[in-house]
């Protein structure tokens, strides 16, 4: 085919021509895809440190290759921050000191004395009861450890009581205990475990109730018989306040009981005992250890004054239990009544002696003080003299003129006389 005289004719001038218009949309919608594209992208959200690094590169589109990228010009005048070194230090580290810990306040006890050797006939004190008792022995123990003629025998039994008599039944099973030990007194504490239903011919009686309190009674009056019949002394040891004030309030029915029943057993003393009034008590007697286990408002604490004079842990953290300073305190309340129906003297108390000066001590010089009672203000006027109060010599009117011997020169500003004309 002649091209050039196609080309040349109408027909392929037009064809040409469509061909050219063709071409030239084709390029153009190539070139306007990338920008159409870029107006479509979404806008990135601004980064906080987009600054510190290089914008990210993109492909070249053939617009970029006819116009120019600006973005290839932005990427030339990047420059990368320098990075920024620490400075040097050019003094000495600062040393901290360490922290030291406060020691904490330790009460020192003072030192107890070892136990000596107890006589062959050493008197017995039998501690019976349960745990608590158990801790009132262990206290007895130290307190009498420098004591030879006194030994301390524990017999308790932790989980007895006067309820569960089905486990453990005090007055069945003393007898056979006094038989062995022959005690010259008798220490009971009872009670921490006898806060529940009591069981009478089949009958469960609830605990806190009158028939329980009257059936409990009866227990005791039966276990203080067995001990008169025996002929030794008993001192009963009421019980401590507990956490659980349930178990308070029961315990102070409990100390009610225990009391009015050793008073009635010591009323109920042998014959040859009656002479002295005295000795009514050798029998049964009570000890209320109440008070030294509440704070000032009565109410239960773990913490007391312990035998001396310190504040110390008195209970554990039961509530229930005591410390080694609460056993010494339950010993300190019964060590009185012990001395006295055993009729030991009482530990002296060494005499401070100073040894590096021979001089006297100086007697106190004891001066007679008279006191005068209290007057009311309008008392005053009731005296018709001129006596002043506490005056002791009587002042006798004149008429005579009063002349000061020493006169304060005319004049001066402490001359107080009217001048005369």
């Amino acid at each position: 085919m002649d091209y050039q005289r196609y080309f040349r004719s109408d027909a392929g001038l037009l064809q040409y021509s469509r061909f050219g218009f063709a071409s030239a949309c084709t390029l153009v919608g190539l070139l306007t895809v990338p920008v159409f594209a870029q107006a479509q992208e979404p806008v990135a959200a601004p980064v906080q440190l987009a600054q510190q690094y290089p914008p990210q590169q993109k492909r070249r589109t053939l617009f970029d290759m006819l116009f120019g990228n600006s973005r290839q010009q932005q990427n030339q005048d990047y420059i990368q921050p320098p990075v920024q070194q620490q400075p040097r230090r050019t003094t000495a580290p600062v040393k901290k000191k360490p922290v030291v810990a406060k020691p904490k306040s330790v009460i020192i006890s003072p030192p107890q004395p070892e136990a000596i050797a107890k006589n062959p006939d050493a008197k017995k004190v039998l501690v019976i009861g349960d745990f608590i008792a158990g801790g009132l022995a262990e206290g007895l123990t130290e307190t009498f450890a420098q004591t030879p003629d006194l030994q301390v025998i524990n017999r308790t039994n932790g989980s007895s009581g006067f309820v569960r008599q089905d486990y453990y039944n005090w007055s069945k099973e003393l007898p056979a205990i006094l038989a062995e030990q022959k005690p010259a007194i008798l220490v009971m504490m009872i009670g921490a475990n006898d806060r529940q239903p009591l069981t009478q011919k089949s009958v469960t009686v609830t605990p806190d109730t009158d028939e329980w309190k009257k059936l409990y009674q009866s227990r005791v009056d039966e276990f203080l018989q067995v001990t008169a019949k025996s002929g030794v002394p008993v001192v009963w040891i009421g019980q401590p306040p507990y956490q659980s004030s349930a178990l308070s309030q029961t315990m102070l029915s409990l100390n009610s009981i225990y009391k009015t029943a050793a008073e009635q057993a010591g009323s109920k003393a042998a014959p040859d005992q009656t002479d002295n009034p005295a000795d009514l008590s050798l029998s049964a007697a009570f000890v209320d250890v109440w008070d030294g286990f509440v704070d000032d408002k009565g109410s239960f604490t773990q913490t007391g004054v312990d035998v001396n004079g310190q504040t110390v842990r008195l209970r554990g953290n039961d509530g229930i239990n005591m410390t080694s300073a609460g056993k010494r305190k339950l010993a300190f309340y019964a060590e009185k009544p012990l001395r006295q129906l055993l009729k030991l003297s009482s530990p002296e108390i060494p005499a401070a002696t100073d040894t590096k000066s021979n001089e006297p001590m100086a007697v106190p010089v004891h001066k007679e003080i008279t006191r005068i009672g209290p007057m009311k203000l309008s008392d005053l006027d009731q005296s018709a003299d001129d006596t002043l109060l506490g005056e002791t010599s009587a002042i006798t009117k004149t008429t005579a003129v009063r002349t000061d011997k020493h006169q304060t020169p005319a004049g001066r500003a402490d001359d107080f006389r009217w001048p005369r004309p």
